[in-house]
């Protein structure tokens, strides 16, 4: 007997927007620990140079020069991350136009074989060795692999059935890490 699990989610502005804004919260900080380690090994570069070419300076000169160091590298990472914010915030307001055109409902079928995303913007088909899925409070990232990553967003608002969808994607899927 095989088991298979339908959701229809429709489309809702307000939690479309707070999950897309997430989202890009929840990426970039998966990405602070890379930078993190990134800025240690440009440190750990600087103070072998430095021990390596050390002549008459004071190690204070180093320290003064690491502290500048630190806060240009903090402010072009601030400043990237608010251009980047602004960047998403726009093409944001252009998806949410966007799927306003269309019939908002999308349909998400779960069965033993496969996971299945039908709307008007995509119709996407994968086997559950390419399907991942985490969990982040109230909202699932469903991540399918088709040489680039497409992730779906579904928050316990939007259905009833939150529970079902996690239920059935801890038994087909992968968690991510």
């Amino acid at each position: 007997m095989e088991s298979y699990l339908q959701v229809f989610i429709s489309f809702d502005e307000k939690i479309t927007k707070m999950q897309l804004e997430k989202y890009y919260f929840y990426t970039w900080k998966k990405k602070l620990p890379t930078l993190l380690k990134n800025f240690f090994f440009i440190v750990l570069f600087l103070s072998i140079v430095d021990s390596i070419f050390k002549s008459d300076r004071s190690r204070i000169d180093f320290l003064k020069f690491l502290g500048i160091f630190l806060v240009i590298f903090s402010v072009v990472y601030l400043f990237i991350f608010l251009l980047n914010k602004a960047n998403h915030i726009s093409k944001l307001n252009k998806h949410i136009a966007e799927i306003k055109g269309f019939n908002p409902v999308s349909e998400l079928y779960f069965d033993e074989n496969s996971f299945y995303i039908k709307s008007e913007q995509y119709d996407i088909r994968s086997i559950w060795k390419y399907v991942s899925y985490e969990v982040s409070g109230k909202t699932v990232y469903i991540t399918v692999q088709m040489g680039t990553p497409f992730t779906y967003i579904v928050n316990e608002e939007e259905t009833n059935q939150y529970k079902n969808i996690i239920d059935f994607l801890k038994k087909k899927s992968n968690k991510k890490k």
